[in-house]
């Protein structure tokens, strides 16, 4: 069926059709491809802050020196949030500034662990899962990153 589309009033005919047209049942991965596409409206909130400093990638001589050390040390920062972690086997220490609410160490099955954020926005956390996480927080969050 051909429609002139140039014609406001046969548009507007063929959408009061469509819309007054029983429909079937929507099909189940059309509507898991509609929550997925949902997701990326606040795409920039979840971009939010980029890793300023990341200690495995600190070329530094002053880095090779204490490259005994255990610990990864991590910053995040941007838009006035700054984020520091330090990642060792006895588990997650940070800061966030400005101190609020909690943080939240996400892993790509979910929520891995949230822990609250004191006055100073100190917190701690158990021992990190290997492989991709990020940080989430009221003010944003962190990209991706491999621990």
């Amino acid at each position: 069926m051909r429609h002139d589309w140039d014609s406001d009033e046969v548009l507007l005919d063929a959408l009061r059709d469509a819309l007054s047209t029983p429909s079937e049942e929507v099909p189940p991965e059309f509507v898991e491809a509609a929550k997925a596409a949902f997701t990326w409206r606040n795409i920039d909130e979840e971009l939010l802050l980029i890793t300023s400093y990341d200690s495995v990638l600190d070329d530094t001589l002053f880095a090779r020196a204490r490259s005994t050390a255990t610990a990864r040390q991590l910053v995040f920062d941007a838009d006035g949030v700054m984020l520091q972690v330090e990642v060792s086997a006895a588990g997650i220490t940070g800061q966030l500034m400005p101190a609020s609410g909690s943080v939240t160490l996400v892993t790509p099955n979910g929520d891995h662990e949230t822990a609250p954020v004191d006055e100073l926005g100190t917190f701690v956390m158990g021992v990190a899962p290997r492989g991709p996480v990020k940080f989430r927080f009221a003010n944003g969050c962190t990209d991706w990153f491999i621990l």
